[in-house]
């Protein structure tokens, strides 16, 4: 697709971490604007080899006043990325205006303090 959904993480620390998904049009749309674009998905995790954490789901929340069209997951107690343990988590993000479908975004992401 030529519009695409950029994922990036805010603020991590023991308490949560913040993830955006933003959506990135690359032009003028065929479809009517009169709709809005909504952003809505998962996160999930932490997966790691050798962790014993079990695994959770966190929804993405579209965060309708902010342009370009974003979403927000909360993350409490997050699990952090290392060599010795590389905790990911999996993110499936979707973009909508309307019925019609004008982004997605399916990857895995880490979290490091900063």
């Amino acid at each position: 697709m030529a519009d695409q959904i950029e994922i990036t993480v805010g603020d991590v620390n023991d308490v949560e971490a913040r993830v955006y998904a933003s959506v990135r049009l690359a032009s003028a749309s065929s479809r009517p604007d009169s709709e809005a674009i909504t952003i809505h998905g998962t996160l999930r995790g932490p997966y790691c080899e050798t962790a014993r954490t079990l695994p959770a789901v966190f929804m993405f929340r579209d965060m309708r006043t902010t342009s370009p069209p974003t979403a927000e997951a909360l993350v409490p107690d997050p699990c952090v990325w290392s060599s010795e343990l590389p905790h990911l988590y999996q993110a499936d993000v979707v973009a909508q205006q309307g019925e019609f479908i004008v982004a997605e975004y399916h990857g895995t992401i880490g979290f490091r303090k900063k």
